[in-house]
């Protein structure tokens, strides 16, 4: 399992590796597949980016539909992996410990503009037809938003590590996860903060514990003036153009807007953004924009209201499954939930989840609070038997 996170974690291209490999194993028949609500929404979703591709005579879109195939495949091989909570913080823990190199590459990245002047990603971004964003940290992502969600989602983990963990191994999570914090200022996503926002809130809404409230305070203050903070402030971390950055996604909303008008049921498939967006986004468009910048409007976009009522029946069946984690009291349910609200927060400006590695982040958190529920809910209907069998042979004897 270590080698394939850390394919996922060293680059977005490296990431098909393991998505080839674990659907070859789940295509062989040597997993188990779990019949939830998960799962059956991946594969709905599945088949309706099949037939929304094949009904626009788009290639592309009909390809892309096998990503989504290849995500269900890896939520029922990561579901048939966590056997337990002590599994869960297995991932969760070489996560963090490989995108510690992103960490340091993040940093090595940002000295070398700062001190050469020099864009090290600017050549291959050149060739690839992707915007260059100078002074904000690409890492191993590929992308600033894309590298400041990971970050986002790794500070949670950080928490969730510094108040399950011995006092010799505290200090270490919580040096990691300030350092976290430092490269999400340094990839100057605005959205990631707001996502992370969300995140701490949820996450000490159930965590409940008081102990490490001074570092959840130190960082909150400190994203709140990241995101309020004056503009020239701002840009001495990181050049971004927070005017800029609105107005480009309400010329992408409001393009995407017209073409869910114009196809409401059925959408435009998932690449109908790369194939007909330049028409409708005049001025607001680049090349390499595939996605529309909110989670909900991409979706319509793409799969029109019957993907989007697929996407809220899987959202609901995630929120029904914590919730019965949390009655359980599983100690992973604050974690879980922070990483749903991060990627809730931050969808609203944004659609990283489009993007290879923070895809299968949000995979992998779905798949195992899937798994978990599951097992919790068997666990309990096994006691509420037990219970009733000790009651029935009580009377009888």
């Amino acid at each position: 399992m270590g080698i394939l996170i850390l394919l996922t974690v060293i680059s977005p291209y490296t990431t098909i590796i393991p998505a080839i490999y674990i659907t070859y194993k789940v295509l062989c028949g040597k997993i188990y597949i779990y019949k939830n609500h998960w799962n059956v929404g991946l594969l709905l979703l599945f088949i309706w980016s099949l037939i929304v591709g094949i009904v626009n005579y788009s290639i592309k879109s009909m390809a892309a539909a096998f990503v989504v195939f290849m995500y269900l495949c890896i939520s029922i091989f990561l579901q048939s992996y966590c056997e337990n909570e002590n599994m869960v913080e297995k991932i969760y823990r070489c996560l963090v410990k490989f995108s510690l190199f992103s960490a340091i590459f993040g940093v090595a990245e940002k000295l070398i503009y700062i001190f050469f002047h020099f864009n090290i990603w600017a050549r291959f971004l050149e060739l690839t037809a992707q915007p260059i964003v100078n002074n904000r940290i690409y890492s191993t992502f590929g992308n600033p938003n894309v590298a400041g969600n990971w970050f986002a989602i790794m500070i949670i983990v950080g928490f969730y590590f510094c108040s399950n963990t011995s006092k010799s191994t505290k200090l270490l999570y919580e040096i990691t996860t300030f350092l976290f914090v430092i490269l999400l200022c340094l990839t100057g996503s605005r959205g990631a903060f707001i996502g992370l926002l969300f995140g701490l809130f949820t996450y000490y809404l159930l965590k409940g514990n008081k102990k490490d409230m001074w570092m959840v305070i130190s960082i909150f203050i400190l994203i709140v003036a990241i995101i309020f903070v004056p503009l020239q402030i701002f840009k001495t971390i990181a050049t971004h153009d927070i005017d800029g950055s609105f107005n480009s996604r309400f010329g992408i909303w409001s393009g995407c807007l017209k073409m869910i008008k114009l196809k409401p049921f059925t959408g435009w498939g998932i690449m109908g953004i790369s194939n007909h967006g330049a028409s409708f986004m005049k001025g607001y468009y680049y090349a390499t924009l595939y996605h529309g910048h909110n989670i909900w409007i991409a979706l319509s976009t793409a799969l029109g209201t019957v993907g989007l009522f697929i996407y809220m029946y899987m959202k609901i069946n995630l929120y029904r499954n914590l919730k019965t984690l949390y009655v359980q009291n599983c100690r992973l349910v604050p974690m879980l939930a922070g990483i749903q609200a991060i990627i809730i927060g931050h969808g609203l400006v944004d659609f990283t989840m489009i993007a290879p590695q923070t895809g299968l982040l949000f995979i992998l958190c779905s798949a195992v609070t899937s798994a978990l529920a599951k097992q919790y809910s068997n666990s309990l209907l096994e006691g509420s038997l037990n219970d009733s069998k000790y009651k029935h042979l009580s009377k009888v004897g």
